[in-house]
Formats: structure tokens, sequence, C-alpha cells
């Protein structure tokens, strides 16, 4: 019965989302703000938890400069929920007209030295373009074929949103072959060999039993997932940082900087730390497009012990 009645539900909220991302998306952001930015603001979504962070991260601001700094955030999150609806219908050429790409000389020179890349993401602007790298209008991304375009999840607890999520980032067959956290290792085994990108985004907080690295992230102790870069040294990948840049709004840049060739060679924790310094300066610099309403200083070194 469980399983007939979430199948259900898949279909019918399929089925209104698909509807309602045919609508351009100057009408989505209108209805974003009625639906989703006017009841936060209303209900106070995770206010306490998006206060706290900039709190924290910002001391130097003052309580109306955090204020306004929510607001700005509370819009941003609307945006960000109208415009990944409406990539669930969006055609390739469509994206593309809002989507590009800066330094990619960085993955040129490591695909031509024939290395596999770990591309450490994080939930700045619009991560969810990121399938524009994959659009069958394009022959390759950086020189990599699309096939060995790899985006790596985690399986999210509700079945219903983590098939539509995989739906809306699998549409192009032609790449970002979807890799559940789970199978990563497995995969980068069996392919270790085959030069390709792995795209894992770095910036969450870990798991209560999973491999952590501690840093200084805005002006505090910070525990950062250490999957990305356990995974690159294991099998002497290198690393980069891309951050989604947005330009304007509904437009965004995929930028890259460079961090190791070869995250074997580099001493423990130091990639992951190079990730969290460009990653503060890129927040220092637009501070409400940044994703804080996630609980990002809730573990430890005591509570990972």
């Amino acid at each position: 019965m469980k399983t007939i009645f979430m199948r259900i539900a898949w279909i019918i909220m399929y089925g209104l989302i698909c509807l309602v991302s045919i609508l351009p998306l100057p009408v989505l952001y209108g209805i974003s703000f009625l639906v989703v930015v006017l009841p936060m603001k209303a209900l106070g979504y995770r206010r306490t938890v998006i206060i706290t962070n900039l709190s924290r991260s910002f001391p130097e601001m003052t309580y109306e400069e955090i204020g306004k700094t929510t607001k700005k955030f509370y819009l941003y999150f609307g945006r960000l929920v109208a415009e990944s609806i409406w990539l669930f219908t969006a055609g390739g050429k469509q994206v593309l007209k809002r989507f590009t790409t800066e330094n990619t000389r960085v993955l040129e020179d490591l695909q031509k030295k024939g290395k596999s890349v770990v591309v450490m993401i994080p939930h700045m602007g619009n991560w969810e373009f990121l399938r524009a790298c994959s659009c069958s209008q394009k022959e390759n991304f950086c020189g990599y074929p699309l096939q060995q375009l790899h985006m790596v999840y985690q399986q999210m607890s509700s079945s219903v949103f983590d098939k539509l999520m995989f739906r809306m980032r699998n549409r192009h067959k032609t790449g970002w072959h979807m890799l559940e956290s789970r199978q990563v290792v497995r995969h980068m085994a069996r392919h270790k060999d085959t030069p390709g990108i792995y795209a894992m985004v770095a910036d969450q907080c870990p798991g209560p039993v999973g491999r952590s690295v501690a840093v200084h992230f805005l002006g505090q102790p910070t525990l950062m997932i250490g999957g990305p870069e356990s995974l690159a040294a294991k099998y002497g990948f290198a690393m980069v940082y891309g951050a989604v840049h947005q330009q304007e709004r509904g437009r965004y840049a995929l930028r890259f900087t460079f961090i190791t060739e070869d995250a074997s060679a580099e001493a423990q924790g130091v990639p992951t730390q190079t990730f969290a310094q460009l990653l503060e300066k890129d927040i220092r610099q637009n501070v409400h497009l940044w994703l804080w309403s996630h609980k990002r200083w809730k573990r430890n070194k005591k509570t990972q012990s």
C-alpha cells in the first residue's frame, strides 16, 4: 500500500512540476515570490539558523545588517526554487544561454595530462545549472567526453523528492553519470585509468560517522566532509574548486580554480583547507548567495569522536 501511495504521489508531483515549469522564467519568479518567499518571511523559515550562522560568521555585522542579509537570502532562495523548477523542462539551448564557464584552462590542462579530477562544488549561486555542462549541444566538456562526467549525490530521505531531483539532474543521457555516494569508491576503482570529472558538493556538514576535515572557515573552527579529498588522494586524482557565480538574475558562470594536480602528494587536509579559503572569499563578496539555512556547524570534533 505504501509503495502504491508513493507512486501516486510521484506521478502527481512530477506532473504538476512539469506543467508549471513550462512557464517563462520571469513568471516563475513572480509565482515563487508569492508562494515561497512571502510564506518563508511570514513563518520565519529557519530564521534562527540563518541569523545564528550569519552572526557567528560575521561578528562585525550589526543586527540591522544581518536582518537585511536574511531578507536578501530569502529572495535568493525563492529564485533558486523558481530556476530549479524551470530546469525540469528547459531545453539545452535555453539553459546554455544562461550559463557560461570561466577559467576552463584549468580542466583542459589536466585533461591533456590524462588526469581525473574531483571538482569540489559549494552551495553557491544555483548549482543545479551544472547540468548545462552535459547538454547534448556540446561535444565534450573541457576536453572530457560527456560520458565521463560524473555527478555524485546523496540519496534523500524522501523517495519522492529523491526521484524528482534525480530526474531533473539526469534528463540528458549524454552526460552526468549520476553516482550515489555509496557507489563512488567502487566506480572510481573500476575506472581509475579513464580520465573523468567527478563533481561533488563539498560544503555540507559531515555526517555523524562520516570522514571529516577540521578547517578554519569564516572565522571559526569548522568540520567539512572529507570524502572528496580522501577519494582524490586514494586514486591520485587532481582537485579543482568550481563555484557557480551569479552574473545577474537567472544567469550564472561556473568558475574553476586549481587546487592540486595530485591529491595524494598533498599533506592531509590541505586541499580541503584550500577549498574552504576559496569558498570564504566568494562568500564575502556575495554573502546572501550561499545556502545559510543549513546547520553547517552542528557538529564539532567532540561529536565526531
